[in-house]
């Protein structure tokens, strides 16, 4: 049997750390894009275009990885699984929530890079490197996308006249 032609193979449980962690990527996302849609649509694209990235980054790896077209895209999260700890409301409705959303998403985009960076380095997927190398480039390219549509963001200051009158600072004499 000839074994040049056959795509380099890759241990099972990396290949599983792959697909698990381009699922939930993909997820929150995809999550991510429902709760945008009261607050800003934009940013509800902006999310669902990524997480079509990450499916098409799973798909790629897999093909690249095990010589086959990916059957199904990842099963969908369960409802509450991608939902943020404490919210009050489910969509996001005012710029605290996207601001710290948003901040969210850079985080787990940079974790993604570092993630594929490791794997690279560590030489793990002997035959793939450019491919690794081109999945680090995309999350640090949506890192910076991310980093600058936070930077985007409207900040409202509070003025003075919204503290409340009893919480305001008095100065003491005597």
């Amino acid at each position: 049997m000839d074994l040049s032609n056959q795509a380099p193979m890759l241990p099972a449980e990396l290949l599983q750390a792959v697909v698990a962690h381009e699922d939930r990527e993909a997820q929150r996302y995809r999550w991510r894009a429902l709760r945008f849609l009261t607050y800003h649509p934009g940013l509800s694209r902006l999310m669902e275009a990524l997480a079509d990235e990450s499916r098409d980054r799973r798909e790629v790896l897999i093909e690249a990885l095990t010589g086959e077209r990916p059957a199904a895209p990842g099963q969908a999260a369960a409802p509450g699984e991608c939902a943020s700890p404490g919210a009050a409301h489910f969509f996001i409705v005012d710029d605290d929530t996207a601001l710290l959303e948003l901040s969210r998403s850079l985080l787990e985009a940079r974790r993604t890079a570092r993630f594929y960076a490791r794997l690279r380095r560590g030489g793990a997927i002997p035959g793939v490197d450019g491919l690794l190398g081109d999945c680090v480039t995309q999350c640090r390219a949506h890192a910076r996308l991310l980093e600058e549509t936070r930077r985007a963001l409207p900040v409202r200051r509070r003025s003075l006249g919204s503290v409340a009158r009893g919480r305001r600072c008095r100065r003491r004499i005597g």
